[in-house]
């Protein structure tokens, strides 16, 4: 049966919009800003809120996601740094608004879904090539640089730009899997290059929370591929031939082999010298550290979002003094340090519950995404900056508009 025109013209423009905020992801906080905000009225600015309210309320995706959001809200009750509780809520009110939005978006098509994986992957293409050339210009002073635990120059946060460098390698196997091509057929055969050229890539980058997140991704897909054919040898196989790859790039990636020698310099230094110092690892584990001495004055609420940076200085003042002091490196430690055990337990449910609800594990593209983002709440507090949060919802609420509803205009 025909679509009526308006809603045809509200699927484009909701197409239009996640192609937009795509590119923002790699170019502009503002653009990303302004297209969450179209996303939120196109979502919203209907004749029919009641229809959209009673599926959001049916969805229990839906529903956990907005969890996050009151999670946070809930534990300014108790906090008495405002302004900081303030500047954390306003991240995070994408949790309470993309999610309603979602339950009045026109679903996609699967051409509009894959269209958009495919954008994904030819900005990561065009992305990377810049970045490389950028290195081989400046090959001396980057490599210098990764060594004193820099790294190569990206257009945005390189944590950030790694992940997405291996959230575009399995959409290009994704949509060579399903099939799918713009024009020509021979594009499939371009797509699998695209995926060799970005596997290479990410070792090249060096970058160790995307590498590792490219790396736990696809073993979690050969766990899944073993889970659904039983072809445990074939399985067996395909997890040694990833497991050779970091070999491989240790010999032939001077940036991953001095990432790999700074590493293991930094953890001597820590565990062994008990020194800081300037490192990222260094600092990373000890912010591990001072979380769990922060969360020791009330374990079971946490210290309040708003006073987390406040309790992580006062912990740093006595173990660390001469260190700047850093807000935990790890997600679900600024959980559990913010809103306490209880806090950190309603948040780990309210996070899984999108990949288990329907089985959306089974899903070859969702299953390497939420393992990508998981990986990065391991090394990274992720949604505690705008980008991380919209990394995270950006991609997730276009893969869930696949199943969302369709709703008369």
């Amino acid at each position: 049966m025909p679509q009526p025109s308006s809603y045809l013209s509200r699927a484009r423009l909701t197409w239009f919009t996640c192609a937009v905020l795509i590119v923002a992801l790699l170019t502009s906080k503002f653009l990303l800003t302004v297209g969450m905000i179209a996303l939120v009225a196109l979502g919203l600015v209907r004749k029919d809120l009641k229809t959209v309210w009673r599926n959001f309320i049916s969805n229990k995706t839906f529903l956990a996601l907005t969890a996050i959001f009151f999670i946070v809200f809930i534990s300014g009750l108790y906090s008495e740094n405002m302004n900081y509780f303030s500047e954390r809520l306003r991240i995070k009110l994408p949790f309470l608004l993309l999610p309603v939005a979602l339950a009045g978006l026109p679903k996609f098509t699967d051409r509009q879904y894959f269209s958009l994986l495919y954008l994904l992957v030819v900005l990561l293409i065009i992305s990377c090539i810049g970045v490389g050339v950028n290195y081989a210009m400046n090959f001396e002073a980057i490599n210098y640089n990764i060594g004193r635990s820099g790294s190569i120059p990206t257009p945005i946060s390189h944590i950030r730009f790694s992940l997405l460098v291996a959230l575009a390698f399995f959409a290009s196997i994704y949509l060579y899997y399903k099939n799918y091509y713009l024009k020509f057929t021979w594009e499939k055969y371009g797509l699998l290059a695209c995926a060799l050229f970005l596997l290479v890539f990410i070792h090249l980058l060096s970058v160790r929370s995307g590498i590792l997140a490219l790396y736990l991704a696809g073993f979690a897909l050969i766990l899944r591929y073993i889970f659904l054919t039983k072809r445990y040898i074939i399985g067996g196989i395909m997890a040694l031939a990833t497991a050779t790859l970091p070999i491989l790039a240790f010999q032939f990636s001077p940036g991953f082999r001095a990432q790999a020698y700074l590493m293991r310099h930094n953890y001597i230094e820590f565990f062994i010298n008990k020194n800081v110092g300037e490192y990222s690892d260094t600092q990373r584990l000890a912010s591990y550290q001072m979380a769990f001495e922060a969360a020791k004055s009330n374990p079971l609420i946490g210290v309040g979002t708003g006073d987390i940076k406040d309790a992580t200085e006062a912990a740093y003042a006595i173990h660390y003094p001469t260190s700047a002091p850093k807000l935990p490196h790890n997600q679900f430690l600024f959980f559990y340090t913010a809103t306490g055990l209880l806090g950190l337990f309603l948040f780990i449910i309210a996070f899984f519950t999108p990949l288990f609800h329907k089985k959306k594990y089974l899903d070859l593209l969702f299953l390497a995404f939420y393992t990508i983002v998981l990986t990065s709440f391991m090394v990274e507090n992720t949604l505690e900056t705008a980008i991380g949060t919209a990394f995270y919802m950006v991609f997730l609420l276009i893969m869930l508009n696949r199943e969302s509803f369709d709703y008369p205009v």
